[in-house]
């Protein structure tokens, strides 16, 4: 009679058995690992994303509200180059109106300073104000105006303007520099020279001052 001894066997079986399950444990151990770990990297991706998508948002809504600011910036830029040219223009306007309409005041002035019922332009109230100071103060109403000429009134740089005539004498001078520094049209008068003119018994002579217009 055969027997056979199946102990030995049975239990390699079972040692094999045994070691296919201890991988297949640490096979899954591994994927779940793996799975857990790729998960967690999608959701700190799916956060920084979230937050890089929110900078960038950010970052073109501040670009676009720059672009907007230079826009405004060279528009206002624009309109005050504009306001400056105006300003330029009408200083010159001004100024060229002045020139024009300036030497005819002054001429109407001198005009009126030697007329006899005429006398220099002065504001309200300033002749009595020199009275106050001066009792002496103010001109002549009752002068000749015709003791005196002016032939000629040139005007230079700076708006100086030398006068040049003649009178009677020097006290008819003294009494038209007078007029002429109570005028608001002229300022700064002054007596350059006077010359005796033997011949005709008159005195020459030359007066320098500043027009205002």
């Amino acid at each position: 009679m055969i027997r056979i001894n199946l102990l030995p066997q049975a239990k390699r079986q079972v040692a094999s058995s045994g070691g296919s399950l201890g991988n297949q444990s640490w096979y899954v151990g591994y994927v779940v690992a793996a799975g857990l770990t790729l998960i967690t990297l999608g959701v700190v991706y799916m956060v920084f994303k979230g937050r890089l998508d929110e900078q960038v948002a950010a970052n073109e809504a501040l670009q676009t509200e720059i672009a907007n600011l230079r826009e405004r910036s060279r528009r206002l830029e624009e309109v005050k180059a504009q306001l400056q040219r105006s300003i330029d223009l009408e200083t010159v306007v001004g100024e060229l109106s002045a020139r024009r309409a300036g030497p005819l005041r002054v001429f109407m002035e001198v005009s009126s300073v030697l007329s006899s019922d005429g006398g220099p332009t002065m504001r309200p109230g300033r002749l009595e104000e020199l009275r106050q100071q001066n009792p002496l103060a103010g001109f002549n109403p009752s002068w000749d105006v015709r003791r005196l000429w002016v032939k000629s009134m040139d005007e230079g740089s700076n708006r100086e303007v030398v006068i040049k005539g003649s009178a009677r004498t020097n006290e008819d001078i003294a009494e038209f520099m007078r007029r002429l520094s109570l005028s608001e049209y002229f300022t700064d008068i002054v007596l350059v020279k006077t010359t005796t003119e033997r011949s005709n018994d008159t005195v020459v002579y030359e007066i320098k001052c500043k027009v205002v217009y």
